[in-house]
């Protein structure tokens, strides 16, 4: 009777484990580093088996047949590359197709510059008190553990630390910033640019998400692949962290064998 309480637990959890569509979020670095070449990627591609590879763009691309023009993205390489093996393998763009908008309507480059050069010329001129040169200090420090992690291999990146400390240096530094802001009359101008910037950032986030996940629910039971700038892969995870349950799929890193 024993064994067969058993044999009947371990069926229902191994058609609960293979009924479910497997996720992975896959924090890239754009570029190639000393350790992390496109060969890594395509390797990263063959131990999760993905059915569906989702890359960061806002429009499709027909990186199937040809990278001409995206010669620089890794991540674009590496897709085409592996579909020369897993041609089967299906491909789509998840990135929100509004920020091109965005940008336009509220002349974001421009001020993102200009919110740039008020805040080197803040400190640089010898204006900063001793409380922003504080949290500027801290906030380069996270930012050089950032940047550590980031020269290390493709696993170490993506990581669950390393993912925390991402998270922990992109909050640290629109709230400490902001607080600067609003403490201090020469930074106050910032405060709208600030806010264009961090709306840009969730809005994002949250489309690219939200992408994901009709994807997810389109394609049931298959094993989905999303390669993402390591800066968006703490808050994708979030978004579709809570998800999981009521839409039938389970988030795994590459490396996890189920």
């Amino acid at each position: 009777m024993n064994r067969l309480c058993l044999l009947i637990i371990l069926t229902i959890n191994f058609q609960l484990i293979n009924g479910q569509t497997k996720l992975c979020i896959l924090g890239t670095s754009h570029d190639e580093t000393v350790k992390i070449k496109n060969e890594d990627y395509i390797k990263a591609f063959a131990k999760f088996k993905p059915d569906i590879i989702l890359y960061e763009a806002d429009t499709i691309l027909d990186i199937r047949n040809s990278v001409k023009g995206l010669e620089g993205a890794i991540e674009f390489k590496s897709i085409h590359q592996y579909l020369k093996t897993k041609p089967s393998t299906l491909i789509f763009p998840y990135d929100w197709n509004g920020k091109q908008d965005y940008r336009a309507k509220n002349n974001y480059w421009p001020k993102i510059d200009s919110m740039g050069k008020i805040f080197n010329a803040y400190f640089s001129t010898g204006q900063a008190d001793k409380l922003s040169i504080t949290y500027i200090e801290v906030l380069s420090d996270f930012k050089s553990a950032e940047n550590e992690m980031s020269n290390e291999n493709l696993e170490t990146l993506n990581k669950p630390y390393v993912r925390k400390l991402v998270e922990l240096r992109s909050k640290w530094e629109y709230n400490k910033i902001m607080d600067m802001a609003i403490s201090n009359d020469t930074l106050k101008k910032i405060i709208p640019i600030l806010q264009i910037a961090q709306d840009y950032w969730d809005i994002r986030n949250k489309e690219m998400a939200k992408n994901i996940l009709n994807i997810v629910k389109q394609y049931p039971n298959k094993r989905i692949l999303v390669q993402t700038g390591n800066a968006h892969k703490y808050y994708l995870y979030n978004e579709l962290e809570t998800k999981q349950k009521s839409n039938n799929f389970i988030i795994l890193e590459y490396w996890e064998q189920k």
